[in-house]
């Protein structure tokens, strides 16, 4: 019955320090897109991108 008990409390334990573990690693996943959004966007600023001229051929 000890056991059981002891059990219980640890499960308890681990269910309730999941959520704040859960949302740090939210955090970091977040931080991580952040920046790879900022090193694409500041990639694509540095291109010299002119405007293309296409013709229609359609036949």
């Amino acid at each position: 019955m000890m056991k059981w008990l002891l059990l219980g409390v640890f499960g308890y334990f681990l269910f309730k320090s999941a959520g704040p573990l859960l949302s740090i690693f939210n955090f970091n996943r977040s931080v991580k897109e952040k920046k790879r959004k900022a090193m694409i966007r500041s990639k694509v600023s540095k291109m010299d991108i002119q405007d293309a001229e296409f013709e229609d051929d359609i036949k």
